[in-house]
C-alpha cells in the first residue's frame, strides 16, 4: 500500500518538474515541443497508475485468496483421501464412498498449484468456498467415523452445495475492464 501511495507521488512530483520545464520554456523555440511530449508522457504515467490505484490495494488479498485456497484445497482433498482409503481396513463403511469420492474428485480437479485470481474479479468468495468445502470434508469424514451423527449428513450437503455456488465464476462479461483508455 505504501509502495503504491510512493509512486503515485513520486509520478505526481514528476509531472510537476515537466510542468515547470514546459512554462519556463518559450513556445517554438527548440526543445519545446520535446518538452512538451515529456510533459505528455508523465502525465499519462500519472493518470494510468492512478487507474490501477484500486487494482494494486486489492492484489495482497487477491494473494491471500490463492494461498488459503490453495492449501484449504490440499487439506480437505487429503482428508477425503484418508477417509475413502479408510473402506479397505473396513474402518469406513464402502457406502460412503458415494459420497466421499465426488468430494475427493472436486479437491483433486482444483489443482495442486495456486489458481490466480484476474484482477478486478471477485475473489471473496472463493475464500468462503474453499472453507466451506473443508468443513464439508470434515463433516463427511468425522460422519463416516462415527465421531458424529448420521444427521450432520446435511449439513455436510448444504456445505458442500454452498461451496460450489460460491466458487462459480462469475460471468464473462459481468465484470468491466478497468482503467481502460484510448
Amino acid at each position: 500500500m505504501q509502495s503504491v501511495t510512493a509512486r503515485f507521488t513520486q509520478l505526481q512530483r514528476h509531472v510537476s518538474q515537466q510542468r515547470g520545464a514546459v512554462e519556463a520554456a518559450e513556445p517554438g523555440s527548440p526543445g519545446f515541443d520535446e518538452t512538451l511530449a515529456a510533459l505528455l508522457t508523465a502525465t499519462d504515467a500519472l493518470l494510468d497508475h492512478a487507474g490501477r490505484i484500486p487494482e494494486l490495494r486489492e492484489a495482497p488479498a487477491r494473494r491471500t485468496t490463492e494461498v488459503l485456497v490453495l492449501w484449504v484445497s490440499r487439506g480437505y482433498t487429503a482428508l477425503t483421501g484418508l477417509t475413502a482409503a479408510a473402506v479397505i481396513p473396513g474402518w469406513v463403511a464402502w457406502g460412503w464412498l458415494i459420497l466421499l469420492l465426488p468430494v475427493l474428485l472436486a479437491g483433486l480437479t482444483a489443482g495442486w498449484k495456486v489458481q490466480p485470481v484476474r484482477a478486478g474479479r471477485p475473489h471473496r468468495g472463493r475464500r468462503a468456498s474453499a472453507v466451506l468445502a473443508a468443513v464439508s470434508a470434515l463433516l463427511l469424514s468425522a460422519v463416516a467415523f462415527a465421531a458424529l451423527s448420521a444427521w450432520y449428513v446435511t449439513g455436510a450437503v448444504v456445505c458442500a452445495a454452498v461451496a460450489f455456488f460460491l466458487g462459480l465464476p462469475d460471468a464473462p462479461g459481468a465484470s468491466t475492464v478497468k482503467g481502460s483508455r484510448k
